[in-house]
């Protein structure tokens, strides 16, 4: 019979010893281009996860942008329970512009396009050439899969008679991190107004704050699954799940109360897979894999929207205290 003391969430993650940084040479290589490329802009579109909202701002952006016009799209709202009214506090102070989008939503895509023929219409003067556009973001945020999608969306009459899909889609998708390695050429998204876009890899900073931040990243895709130990990520997460919910509703599959021990509910979920050896032991690393992926892709059935920033979920949790 187990015991009635009320199950307390932990508050702070231990400190494990995990490397803070994941830049690599195509990052670098499309900072520069960034760098170069600049001036014949005349917007930015920055792709964050919702999920990971704070965790998967770059900073290095605005450092090499400076005070370039930007609309900030925060993508996986259908995965995310990130509310607006935080992110009209984060944005209103800076005069930011932002969307909340799902980035295979043609609905969104044409929310997207109808926000930048409003901002065509207001440039005097007119772009001579267009609108010209760069997309950016961290790895593995949902960039190329919303290029595609607006480019369906705003060349949708000229696509009326192509059969494949596969001859409408321009731009790589995956995912896994690095799939779009170099800037792209320029890619039209629309026609009225003529708008032309550089779809660019994801780019990490050279040094994330802190262990906590480098796993919110690992856990939407950020990195790759083998940058960092699979049961150190798959119990960031069952700590970020237990802070938002700690009635342990968000994995009651594998067990009927809440844990704060990664290796019992690990445990429950490979047994419950049916992956459990007779001795009692199973594949750990393969196991924490599952129960991240279950997440980060969006398999759960019920139940699966989620924040992995501490910082976010917090300040959610005030407003709703308030």
């Amino acid at each position: 019979m187990r015991s009635k003391i009320p199950f307390v969430p932990r508050k702070i993650f231990p400190d494990y010893n995990i490397s803070l940084s994941n830049f690599k040479g195509h990052h670098k290589k499309a900072i520069t281009k960034l760098g170069h490329l600049s001036p014949q802009l005349d917007l930015i579109l920055e792709v964050r996860d919702s999920r990971a909202p704070i965790s998967t701002t770059n900073v290095l952006f605005d450092k090499i942008l400076g005070r370039k016009k930007k609309l900030i799209l925060y993508s996986k709202k259908d995965l995310s329970v990130l509310k607006p009214a935080v992110l009209d506090k984060w944005h209103e102070s800076k005069l930011e512009d932002y969307m909340f989008i799902d980035c295979r939503s043609e609905q969104d895509s044409k929310k997207i396009i109808k926000r930048l023929k409003q901002m065509y219409d207001e440039m005097i003067p007119p772009p001579p050439l267009g609108m010209r556009l760069m997309i950016i973001g961290m790895p593995n945020v949902g960039k190329s899969t919303l290029v595609n999608t607006l480019r369906e969306v705003g060349l949708a009459k000229e696509f009326a008679g192509a059969l494949s899909t596969k001859k409408r889609k321009v731009a790589r998708t995956g995912g896994q991190p690095g799939v779009t390695r170099a800037t792209s050429e320029m890619i039209r998204l629309s026609r009225d107004p003529d708008v032309i876009v550089n779809d660019t890899p994801g780019v990490f900073l050279p040094t994330v704050k802190d262990p906590q931040t480098m796993l919110s990243l690992a856990l939407v895709g950020c990195i790759n699954d083998s940058f960092l130990d699979p049961v150190i990520v798959a119990d960031y997460l069952l700590f970020v799940l237990n802070l938002q919910d700690p009635t342990g509703s968000k994995y009651s599959e594998y067990t009927n109360h809440p844990t704060n021990d990664i290796y019992e509910l690990l445990h429950n979920i490979a047994k419950q897979r049916g992956t459990l050896k007779p001795d009692g032991s199973y594949d750990e690393l393969g196991t924490a894999n599952h129960f991240v992926n279950t997440w980060r892709q969006g398999k759960r059935r019920f139940n699966s929207k989620v924040l992995f920033d501490v910082e976010a979920i917090e300040e959610i949790s005030a407003k709703d205290d308030n």
